[in-house]
């Protein structure tokens, strides 16, 4: 039986052996890295469909389910809305969304911009780097000093944390989210982020002000329809998951924008193509590299195949992304292609990813100011890059520029 996840060969592509099963058995039996078995499905058509039927659930709790030992598997926050179905989902999702809807985004860019260009000064002018920049000439790692410090500071304006806190969080995801972590290190790194959050919403319920934080402890703490441990723990997915993504997005995004300067110039020069260029990035890129996990609750035919009920079944989005099917060309990053927002990199159906459109601006705001403002920026070398392995997400540890 194959093993999944296959290894890259190459950091910049998917694994090789996700094509050769889309074309040869785009619902494949793997096994994972636990011994269990589940079944593999890669194309974007089968991907699409499943992503909307009822009868995969999301509950790492439930007999079958394909555990990687990711983050949204760690208890307690494994019963946060990411993974509950059907009402229990809807019921805790609602609460969340409207912080997250385009009109609450768009108010908020105008405030995100200011963020961007603040990390932007910092880097520019060597402030947190031990010995800043040598005379003559400037250099820098670009995660640590830019896309880290961006995704964090944007995530505690929406929370209401302050921003001192950021190693601590920063430092726990990385453990939830690596899989080389043990169960005892993710479940202390867990509590660690939990404890951060509750008490930010005990100080929130004592001392509101207009931050989400503040929302979900005043509208629905007080209301008596969300519990306090609830809140506090669906809060912590959402600083966990809404840092580390958008980081390793624009991280991954310069490099791509940085290895084909015509692409930064256009991204510079042409602003009307910002946003189709990001739905391209993300779509290209997708770091999502483990999949979606689900199990089935019923019998499923998914082409030739019958998947029952209590198989689990991971859905590979980084493939589905790259299916020739979908996207002519697909192993090609075209910014200007026409039918790229089409991608799933934040998944589909009821669990899309609540933050989708904050994460989508993230990206193009950072990126777009990135590019404007530091027009000589070009890699230091690619010898030292450094990417994840073994983690949830594909990202950077280390990308050193210069300008």
């Amino acid at each position: 039986m194959n093993r999944y996840p296959a290894d890259r060969s190459c950091p910049y592509e998917p694994p090789e052996q996700y094509a050769r099963w889309r074309e040869a058995e785009p619902v494949t039996r793997v096994v994972l890295p636990s011994g269990a078995a589940a079944w593999l499905v890669t194309r974007y058509a089968d991907v699409r469909r499943l992503l909307r039927d009822p009868a995969l659930a999301s509950d790492s709790t439930r007999p079958g389910y394909p555990r990687f030992g990711a983050a949204v598997e760690v208890p307690p926050l494994n019963r946060t809305f990411i993974g509950l179905d059907g009402p229990a989902h809807r019921r805790l999702r609602r609460m969340f969304a409207d912080a997250f809807a385009v009109p609450a985004v768009a108010r908020f860019e105008p405030r995100m911009t200011a963020i961007v260009d603040a990390c932007l000064d910092d880097l520019a002018e060597g402030r947190n780097e031990p010995a800043g920049p040598a005379p003559g000439s400037a250099a820098a790692d670009l995660v640590s000093r830019f896309a880290l410090p961006v995704a964090s500071r944007i995530i505690c304006e929406v929370l209401g944390l302050g921003y001192e806190a950021h190693e601590l969080f920063e430092r726990s995801t990385h453990v939830l989210t690596d899989g080389a972590s043990t169960g005892a290190q993710k479940a202390a790194a867990g509590a660690a982020i939990i404890e951060l959050v509750a008490d930010l919403v005990r100080e929130r319920l004592r001392h509101p002000r207009a931050d989400l934080a503040s929302r979900i402890a005043t509208r629905h703490v007080r209301a008596g329809e969300l519990s306090e441990p609830e809140a506090v723990h669906n809060l912590a997915l959402v600083l966990g998951a809404g840092h580390h993504t958008s980081a390793n997005m624009i991280s991954l995004g310069a490099l791509a924008l940085l290895r084909e300067p015509a692409w930064a110039d256009r991204f510079r020069g042409e602003p009307q193509l910002r946003a189709n260029a990001t739905e391209e990035l993300l779509r290209y890129l997708t770091i999502v590299q483990l999949g979606l996990a689900r199990v089935a609750t019923a019998d499923i035919a998914v082409g030739d195949r019958l998947v029952r009920a209590g198989d689990g079944v991971v859905l590979s989005v980084l493939a589905a992304n790259r299916d020739a099917r979908r996207f002519a060309g697909p192993d090609r990053l075209d910014l200007a292609r026409a039918d790229a927002r089409h991608h799933l990199a934040f998944g589909f159906g009821p669990h899309q990813c609540v933050g989708h459109f904050l994460a989508r601006t993230t990206v193009r705001v950072a990126l777009a100011r990135l590019v404007t403002r530091l027009p000589g920026l070009r890699l230091a070398g690619t010898a030292d890059l450094s990417f994840t392995e073994a983690t949830d997400f594909h990202g950077l540890h280390r990308l050193p520029v210069t300008w």
